[in-house]
This record gives C-alpha cells, structure tokens and sequence, in this order.
C-alpha cells in the first residue's frame, strides 16, 4: 500500500477537503449491513422517499422504530438485500475504504425467508463481486435480545460455513445476561473468529470490564464510556484492546452532547487505541472520510488522525489482500 496517503490525509484535514480524505485507504471495522447503504437504495426499493432522519433520535427506542418502520419494509426479500449489500459495499468503495469488517444478522435469513446456507452464498457471491476494489470479511452480528441456546446453534451453523471472520454482540446493552453468551464466544474462538461485542455506549464502564472479562473481546464496539473509570481505560490500553468508535453515531444516540464533547480524545490521551468507523451510514449519514474530518472537530491533530487511520489497517490479517 503506498504510503503517500498520509500527505494526502495530512492536506484533507488542514482544507476539509472531502473528497481529499476519500481518496485515502481505511477500514470500516464497526458497521451494519442493512444499514449501510445510500438512503437513496431504500427509498428505491420502497417506491417513495423515506421519512427524514432525526439529527438526534433522543434514545435508543426511537432509533429502533425508526428502522422497524422505515427500513424494514425494504428489507423482505432475498433481491432486495442483495441490492442493499451491494449499495452499502460500492459506497463503502467509494469511500477509499479497502477492509470492512461488516455485520450480518444471525436473524436476516429468517426475515427474508431464506435457510443460512443459501444466504451466506449470497453474501460471499456479493464479496467475490466487489473484492477489486475492497475487502469485506463477513461478521456475524448476534442481538442480545436473541436466546443464548438459539444463537449458540445458529452461529455454531454460520461458522461452520466459513465465511464469518469475527463474531460481534449488539443491540441494546441492557437486554440479555452477558456471561450467557461466553459458552458461544469461546465456540468463536475455537474456530479462529475475532471477539467483538457492543460495550460502553448505553450503559458505563463496567460493560466494557465485563466484555472483556467475560466474552475475552479482542475489540469493543463503541466501548467510549470507558473514558468515565481511569482504571477500565487504563486496561484497555495495557492490554492493546482497540475500541471501533463511530463518532456521529454516539451524538445521534445521546452519548455525547457534540462531537467537542466526546470522550474519545481523552481515551487517545489514556493510550487507548481507537479506530473510527461508521456504523449505521443510512441512519448517521457519515461514512468513514467524513468521521476523519470530524475527528478534528474533536480535539485530534493531524498526526492522531493518521495514527488512528494506521491503526485500522493494523487490524487488517496479514493474509488477507486489499486492493
């Protein structure tokens, strides 16, 4: 990969130049399928504009309603996943993004009526197609809202097709018991996927401690919340766990008042290491460039900007090609 970007990010930042920082290689390690494509991709495949998004949703359960009632309905049939797959990986390609790591739901199959196996080929026929111009290692994405058993021998399915790369606990922080889950991230980590799991956005630091005291997280989505206990912050940085923060993501949501307020420049100053990512492009309307100027507005210099850029493609495997 030719090193040259790092001027060129260095040239984005001071103009706010766009299109300048789209032209630099990144990771998106911590972004949703279905919820990734243009705006434009659904309103489409529904036949009418969608409803205007809310700056901010004021609390996880209007987030929710908000895709229930808007974004499912265009989400019914196998066609139309592949086509909002497909929008959400050229967008993504668009964006200078070379490795994603996006998420899948374990649940998606069922909603659009289709058995695992046929909707991991799709998936991998999607990878195959745009893997030129980016890489996408599938996750599989498990709610906390889903039973453990059933999500045990759902993922236990998944995993053994050996398409999913990594294994990601999301949803709302407050449903479901975390150490219920351990018996299925250690089948993860028998089969060689990479731990994530949501932490550290609607609850406190204490989540963050307990995913990785109990799930042995390589990573924590979110996971910003740390920020509040010196002690979890300083664990994280002693044991190199890397927090996916999504910046914009964390202001719609609530966790922070503006993006000057956010904690993650404090982690940074901790040693915590921190990549940024999108998370739900079609609901935040920020993808991985724009996050990058955003993270000036948040306190970064340059040179931390390009730290962080270096540290996404850090998480890259050194087996796995890029374009």
């Amino acid at each position: 990969m030719d090193d040259g970007w790092r001027a060129t990010l260095r040239q984005a930042l001071e103009h706010r130049d766009l299109e300048a920082a789209r032209r630099v290689p990144k990771t998106d390690l911590h972004c949703h399928s279905m919820l990734s494509a243009p705006p434009e991709t659904y309103a489409a495949l529904l036949g009418r504009p969608l409803a205007p998004v809310p700056p901010v949703f004021g609390s996880f359960r209007a987030f929710g309603d908000y895709i229930g009632t808007h974004l499912f309905p265009a989400m019914t049939t196998p066609a139309n996943v592949r086509t909002i797959i497909r929008a959400a990986f050229e967008r993504m390609a668009t964006d200078g993004v070379v490795y994603s790591e996006m998420s899948f739901d374990l649940l998606l199959p069922d909603f659009i009526g289709m058995q695992p196996a046929a909707f991991l080929t799709l998936v991998s026929e999607e990878v195959d197609r745009i893997a030129g111009r980016l890489t996408v290692a599938p996750e599989v994405g498990v709610s906390r809202g889903l039973p453990p058993d059933e999500a045990f021998a759902r993922v236990k399915e998944w995993i053994a097709s050996g398409v999913c790369r990594s294994i990601d606990l999301y949803d709302d922080e407050r449903l479901g018991v975390l150490r219920d889950f351990a018996p299925l991230y250690r089948l993860a980590a028998d089969h060689g996927l990479k731990l994530k799991a949501h932490a550290g956005e609607l609850c406190g630091p204490d989540a963050v401690r307990e995913a990785i005291d109990v799930l042995g997280v390589h990573a924590v989505q979110h996971g910003v919340r740390a920020a509040e206990d010196p002690a979890i912050a300083e664990l994280l940085a002693s044991r190199g766990t890397v927090l996916h923060i999504c910046p914009t993501s964390n202001y719609s949501l609530g966790v922070c008042d503006a993006l000057a307020t956010h904690p993650a420049r404090r982690l940074y100053d901790m040693g915590v290491r921190l990549t940024v990512n999108s998370d739900d492009f079609t609901l935040f309307g920020a993808d991985v460039s724009q996050e990058l100027l955003n993270l000036t507005t948040m306190g970064f210099t340059p040179d931390d900007v390009v730290q962080i850029v270096d540290n996404g493609l850090a998480e890259i495997p050194a087996n796995v090609p890029t374009p």
